[in-house]
């Protein structure tokens, strides 16, 4: 990496014996926090531990996993925010996406968002980012906190912030075209259904987007893994990837990851698939072992770059496997066999899995020409050892998202 490469050199080539004690003392002050807190408490004593019983990360394992649908549960017992969080000293509220059912009540403090800006810091410094740079930035605003969030972290890193949010409509999609042709932003923040949705309009009103320095964020497997994130309500800004491109650098001073079988609870081998689990340090509204539903490979061996702390390569959402026998495949098992059809990628890759009741076979829809159907059904039976059969549908057939796509549908 060249030299400056990092926003936070003291911190983030940490030896691992050193970056382990300052999560330990980090930990023991969290838990003793936790302790004020009732949900904590009653799961902590449920494991027959006190506030003084955990003091290091093997201490740690015995403390329960937390589910999201237990923090639902505890927001409808103790409304409205529920007794795991203190809007003691908060400052501001949003609510995470609710892509897997109820949204959540999110309380942040002023530490809560520190932590947050300085972790989300050295992501865009990584990313090329630097102050005084015109960002702007498609993600939802409104009560959803993740926008508020990132306009936030963006302006604390020192950024001139543009927040347009997620176009709903082709009004507004064609109002931002026009105002990124004023202002020339200096980088794009958005998720590839926002990007095109721009794209497409400022092409509709007569702006050339490679004018305006916007254009069609192309995604692929790769970059899914380059960052990291535990979602609004846990850690948002868990971690960034670095120049080796081989998954992103969690923030482990500032957090403790697992990996873990769902069924057992244990860790599995480094680069092995497992429920990312996590607990937050230095936050006044911790979590402790949350299990956001995240199926991720972490490894601790080094990097190629001078960064020491644990990579996570994030798989993709436990709620999307797809069983077809005893196999598992995840949407991104399929977008790595459709990556090798350069055909689909006119102007990105749209595809949907169909998941039926006890399936002999993997059911894809692909937008694209029919003639590729057998082609890439082979090539996702080789890359996931499952059948497949593809059903190859024109451009614009499969839904499109404001924000986040959704890959797989159930059968009606």
């Amino acid at each position: 990496m060249p030299e400056g490469a990092l926003w936070d050199p003291g911190v983030q080539t940490l030896p691992r014996a050193d970056l382990r004690a300052l999560q330990e003392e980090r930990l023991r002050a969290t838990v003793a926090r936790a302790w004020e807190m009732p949900f904590w408490r009653a799961a902590l004593e449920r494991a027959g531990l006190a506030s003084d019983d955990v003091k290091t990360v093997e201490d740690l394992r015995r403390v329960p996993r937390t589910t999201k649908d237990e923090l639902r549960g505890d927001q409808r017992a103790h409304p409205p925010f529920g007794s795991y969080q203190s809007r003691d000293g908060a400052v501001r509220v949003g609510t995470s996406t609710g892509t897997t059912g109820e949204p959540t009540l999110i309380l942040w403090g002023r530490r809560d968002l520190a932590v947050e800006h300085a972790a989300a810091a050295r992501m865009f410094w990584r990313f090329g980012l630097r102050p005084g740079a015109l960002v702007t930035h498609s993600h939802p605003l409104g009560v959803y906190g993740g926008g508020a969030i990132l306009s936030s972290a963006l302006e604390e890193f020192g950024a001139i912030v543009m927040a347009v949010g997620a176009p709903s409509t082709d009004t507004q999609a064609e109002t931002g075209a026009r105002l990124f042709e004023r202002t020339r932003p200096d980088m794009y923040m958005m998720l590839e259904a926002g990007s095109l949705r721009f794209v497409e309009a400022a092409q509709r009103i007569g702006i050339e987007p490679g004018s305006i320095n916007l254009g069609v964020k192309v995604d692929h497997p790769a970059i899914q893994r380059m960052s990291a994130s535990a979602g609004n309500e846990c850690f948002s800004f868990l971690g960034g990837g670095c120049t080796a491109f081989k998954g992103a650098h969690v923030c482990e001073d500032l957090a403790i990851v697992e990996c873990v079988d769902a069924a057992t609870g244990e860790p599995v081998p480094d680069g092995e698939k497992g429920m990312l689990v996590v607990t937050t340090l230095e936050r006044d509204n911790p979590m402790l072992r949350y299990e956001c539903g995240d199926i991720v490979r972490l490894e601790t061996g080094p990097c190629d770059c001078p960064e020491t702390h644990t990579r996570m390569s994030y798989e993709g959402r436990a709620a999307d496997i797809v069983r077809i026998g005893s196999v598992e495949v995840l949407p991104v098992d399929v977008w790595w066999a459709l990556e090798d059809f350069p055909q689909l990628r006119a102007p990105s890759i749209e595809f949907q899995i169909v998941r039926r009741p006890a399936p002999d076979a993997l059911e894809i829809r692909v937008e694209g020409d029919p003639a590729l159907a057998p082609d890439i059904a082979a090539r996702v039976t080789e890359r996931t050892a499952v059948p497949a059969r593809v059903e190859m549908v024109e451009h614009g057939t499969l839904p499109r998202f404001e924000f986040k796509p959704v890959r797989v549908v159930d059968a009606g």
